[in-house]
């Protein structure tokens, strides 16, 4: 069936709004901890619904030798060897999915502490985390596109560890980025004023067009 000039011009506004439906979703945590031969849990709810896309992990922490540097700290105290190697990061799903950001073993083993350092973790990064722990964007050790075209509605958790006592695993916060198509899950975003105007202008000139074009009887 073909649409007249004006359900044309609806349908294909209409069409344009509907293109807004990705959503760009972010989580934040900035609780200090330490993880010391123990496991700390950092749990963030997304109230939204929508299909992941990408997702994203971002942490800053430290490894340092005794003593912690601090909430406020920056540069490791601490003369003394960070056993690396003792370091795991997980982040665990609203539905029990868990990925491996860094397992036991990833970075490198007994080395002076560098301090404190914010990692990306990002499927697309062009290194692979591992070695000497730096700040930067890294692919994790498991790719985060296990999370890909599920919902990122609900809670998910991140696990940070330390596998021994002595040099401790300093956490400063992190951040989940999701990149997600709401349109099947979240309403159609309203169309502001200022386009609703342009849109009855150009209904009203369609329609015009219409009538100049009748013929006379």
């Amino acid at each position: 069936m073909k649409l007249s000039p004006i359900r044309s011009a609806v349908s294909a506004v209409l069409f344009c709004f509907g293109l807004h439906a990705h959503a760009a979703v972010i989580v934040t945590d900035s609780t200090y901890g330490v993880a010391d031969g123990n496991i700390l849990l950092r749990n963030f709810d997304v109230t939204r619904h929508g299909d992941i896309q990408d997702l994203n992990v971002l942490i800053e922490f430290s490894k340092c030798d005794d003593p912690r540097i601090g909430a406020a700290g920056s540069a490791c105290i601490g003369t003394g060897n960070s056993f690396n190697s003792e370091m795991i990061f997980r982040l665990i799903g609203p539905k029990g999915t868990v990925v491996n950001l860094v397992n036991a073993g990833t970075y490198t083993g007994s080395r002076p502490g560098s301090g404190r350092i914010s990692v990306n973790f990002d499927d697309e990064a062009a290194t692979a985390v591992g070695g000497v722990a730096t700040a930067g964007s890294f692919r994790p050790v498991k790719q985060l596109s296990a999370f890909d075209g599920t919902d990122m509605f609900g809670t998910w958790t991140l696990q940070i560890q330390d596998l021994a006592v002595g040099d401790p695993l300093e956490y400063f916060s992190s951040r989940l980025e999701f990149n997600a198509n709401a349109a099947e899950t979240d309403p159609a975003p309203v169309p502001e004023p200022a386009s609703l105007g342009l849109l009855g202008l150009g209904l009203l000139g369609l329609s015009a067009a219409r009538r100049r074009k009748q013929p006379v009887s």
